[in-house]
């Protein structure tokens, strides 16, 4: 899944298909975070094949519900806990993100799991999410962003020459570093 910008969030709800044995099998719910939907439904039947030992072909999905942000305007911070497919063996991981909403996060995680680890997209199986407190965040590169008087120095700008001044061809390049100005 190369990029992942449209991470989408999916709750699936699904079991066994009912047979003499058992009249009514358990319901399953999963979150699962995928491009579109059916590609939500084969992670929820891959992850119901390792844990609950039920296959496609023996069941049923009953329902497949996108899940939107409530707050996309505010910033949070994520905590993910996932296992993936290492070059070595299979890893448990818990890494921290801050954006605006849990797909924005989940997108930046396998951005980052892509870049630091080559594990691609189907090697990475989330197992939960949470939204951390200021006081619970442990990243350093995290925390540097929850103080209170941050700031954002702009670098390298270039000033707009008014219209009567402008030339199409310069003899020289624009300076744009300019000491003492922020």
């Amino acid at each position: 899944m190369p990029g992942t910008p449209n991470i989408r969030h999916y709750e699936i709800v699904g079991r066994a298909y009912p047979s003499e044995k058992e009249r009514s099998p358990r319901v399953y719910k999963m979150t699962v975070f995928a491009r579109n939907a059916v590609v939500a439904k084969s992670r929820f039947w891959k992850m119901m094949r390792k844990q609950n030992k039920v296959k496609k072909t023996n069941g049923q999905i009953l329902q497949v519900k996108r899940i939107f942000e409530k707050n996309p305007t505010t910033i949070k911070n994520y905590s993910i806990l996932l296992r993936f497919q290492s070059r070595t063996g299979v890893m448990n991981v818990t890494k921290e993100f801050r954006d605006v909403s849990l797909c924005g996060a989940v997108s930046q995680m396998y951005s980052d799991m892509a870049a630091r680890h080559h594990a691609r997209f189907l090697d990475i199986d989330i197992i939960g999410t949470t939204v951390l407190k200021p006081s619970d965040v442990l990243r350093p590169h995290i925390k540097q962003f929850l103080k209170a008087h941050i700031k954002f120095p702009l670098l390298h700008r270039v000033t707009k020459k008014c219209k009567k001044y402008k030339t199409k061809f310069l003899y020289s390049r624009p300076t744009t570093y300019r000491m003492g100005l922020q």
